[in-house]
């Protein structure tokens, strides 16, 4: 049963990485690309996040 926990945790960490180096990505490309684009920082923010994340986000980009 133990093992279960430490499956969960490993995904969590996993996840977490994952979400941290989209963020710190994100926020690279906001800085770089904030003025060409006119946005503000919570806009450009949103923009290149989703446009760095990986995480698939409905079954289909699993199989994509």
């Amino acid at each position: 049963m133990l093992y279960l926990l430490y499956i969960l945790i490993g995904i969590i960490i996993i996840l977490g990485v994952n979400c941290l180096i989209t963020a710190y990505w994100a926020v690279m490309d906001t800085l770089k690309y904030q003025d060409r684009d006119h946005l503000t920082f919570i806009q450009a923010f949103k923009k290149y996040f989703a446009k760095n994340n990986n995480i698939p986000t409905s079954m289909s980009d699993l199989f994509n």
